[in-house]
């Protein structure tokens, strides 16, 4: 038995799939199946029933899922208190950040890593705050860049800045004279939001675009991806909510699209780092947080406090 081995049970038990298992593991099916039923002999019980579709842990598999995930957590807390006695600069760094975030930093973070610590490899990852904040518990990923009303408590948050939110729409739209809104203000027949959240209190203000609601429409949009929704509002009269971080790069490329702040409360969401508890390279972030705090991205005001 390894800790490897451990890993492959915790999976399975989580997936309650091999196929799903093995490739969260990296290996291959048929590898990660051989793995657990040798390990099973080796017990001389199962820990799994195999069922038509579906995989469930027996009794003992319960009780083994629950004393791997804390040897697990072990190993990786002796992983994570080696980084205190290494190089800095020696140990991959990575660094997830929202789908409404990563396009508009990954020229900034290049440039903050390579000038604080240019040896080292960094990697950024981008995905949902939900999946990255189980990621960082996970070990799978250092710090995640979220928003607090998004973070889990389970998880340190360290603050790095806030910024205001504002409505987007083309050049010429019949609202951009206004000076200010409020989110009542907004149209809901021409209002294009993704299903996820921003981090902004002031989102549950906002209409919640339906069919119904834009059933005159003739051409309709449902994105994915915030920049789809961004070029389309660009030659249409359909208008979306957008960070100042992301107007200021909009700006910078002269994009056709004008930008209307929000006057209203729960207009400024606080972004910050989400880290485990008692993580040992917490001077490598407050490198970091003194960086952006010293030169921080346009459009934001940065909230880093050593």
């Amino acid at each position: 038995m390894n800790l490897r081995d451990l890993e492959y049970v915790v999976a399975v038990a989580k997936r309650r799939n091999f196929s799903a298992a093995a490739e969260d593991c990296n290996v291959s099916q048929p590898a990660l199946s051989n793995q657990i039923k040798k390990l099973e002999r080796e017990l001389g019980t199962d820990l799994f029933v195999r069922l038509s579709g579906e995989v469930r842990p027996t009794a003992l598999g319960q009780r083994v899922v629950g004393i791997a995930q804390q040897m697990l957590t072990g190993a990786r807390k002796i992983k994570d208190a080696a980084t205190e006695f290494r190089d800095p600069e020696a140990v991959p760094f990575t660094i997830g950040l929202t789908p409404t975030l990563a396009p508009y930093l990954t020229k900034y973070f290049s440039d903050l890593f390579d000038t604080l610590f240019p040896k080292m490899r960094v990697t950024m990852i981008e995905d949902l705050p939900q999946n990255m904040l189980q990621m960082v518990e996970d070990y799978a990923l250092d710090v995640a860049l979220v928003a607090k009303l998004n973070h889990n408590t389970a998880l340190e948050f360290t603050s790095i800045w806030e910024e205001p939110l504002f409505l987007a729409m083309r050049n010429g739209h019949p609202l951009e004279t206004l000076e200010t809104i409020q989110p009542e203000e907004v149209p809901v027949h021409d209002f294009i939001r993704l299903p996820h959240s921003f981090g902004y209190e002031l989102e549950a203000r906002l209409p919640t675009p339906d069919a119904a609601s834009r059933a005159a429409k003739k051409f309709d949009l449902t994105a994915l991806r915030f920049e789809t929704i961004c070029r389309h509002i660009c030659h249409s009269d359909d208008c979306t909510i957008i960070s100042a971080l992301a107007a200021e790069q909009f700006r910078q490329d002269q994009w056709p699209l004008s930008f209307i702040p929000f006057q209203a409360p729960g207009n400024l969401r606080n972004l910050g780092a989400a880290s485990r508890p008692n993580y040992p390279r917490k001077p490598l972030l407050a490198k970091i947080g003194h960086y952006i705090r010293d030169n921080p991205p346009k459009g934001v005001t940065p909230t880093f406090r050593a």
